[in-house]
């Protein structure tokens, strides 16, 4: 007996137009076929489609739009926030197309805050370097990267290149990191350079990463607009799963 067989008929639906949809048969433009069309191709009852269809929509996996018909969601990308990997990395793992522009990078005092997580003196510099990152063609995060000058990094070392990585070659490997993400609005330059209006809401993160000994070797600032991310947490008995769930586009 297979598995298609011993499923109710609203899971074996489920199943396969789950199925359906990851191998692109519609894309986020295309309307899915009408529901009284898909119930009389599965041969079943509307009532029975509506059951699978609830299933997908609770999955994220398809939009209801009113007075248009049901469409696959936009893809959304997940990246773990309790891994250590670069957010590059995680996305293009899942099949992002991941542009990262350097549009800027100085030497500069850092502001107090920046100065304190990384344990630097008030007249000490760093190099700060200015990252947007755009995803699947929609400009998705503006980050600033602030790396103490004892590190010995040069600006042109981080052309497309990991940071963690550039890190770990000149004998500073990251090993654990403290993150805080709270919401603001984006001011107009800012707004600009991620494609939304001025004060729109967006998440803002502050990660300090050290090496085994403790010692502070990168300071992170990313803002993330808030109608594209989502932050998830999965509780387990014994584990805990943290993520930002970031959509491919806007609707």
């Amino acid at each position: 007996m297979t598995r298609q067989s011993r499923l109710p008929k609203y899971l074996a639906i489920y199943d396969d137009l789950r199925a359906r949809i990851d191998t692109g048969e519609w894309q986020s433009d295309d309307a899915l076929p009408a529901q009284r069309e898909l119930a009389a191709s599965y041969g079943v009852t509307i009532m029975t489609l509506r059951q699978a269809l609830q299933l997908l929509e609770n999955d994220g996996l398809i939009e209801m739009r009113p007075g248009a018909g049901t469409f696959p969601a936009n893809k959304r990308y997940t990246y773990n926030l309790l891994h250590l990997s670069g957010f590059a990395d995680d996305l293009r793992a899942q099949g992002a197309n991941v542009e990262t522009h350097i549009l800027g990078s100085a030497w500069e005092i850092p502001p107090p805050e920046v100065a304190r997580s990384l344990s630097l003196g008030p007249t000490e510099q760093v190099l700060v370097v200015t990252r947007h990152r755009v995803i699947d063609t929609n400009p998705a995060v503006l980050q600033y990267s602030y790396i103490p000058r004892g590190m010995g990094i040069s600006p042109d070392e981080l052309v497309d290149a990991s940071l963690y990585q550039v890190l770990a070659q000149h004998g500073y490997p990251v090993a654990s990191a403290n993150e805080s993400i709270t919401v603001t609005t984006l001011g107009a330059a800012e707004a600009e350079l991620l494609a939304r209006p001025e004060q729109s809401p967006a998440m803002f993160s502050r990660r300090t990463n050290v090496t085994e000994d403790g010692t502070p070797v990168l300071h992170d600032t990313a803002l993330i607009p808030s109608d594209i991310a989502e932050i998830h947490i999965d509780r387990g008995p014994q584990q805990l799963r943290v993520t930002y769930r970031i959509n491919d586009r806007r609707t």
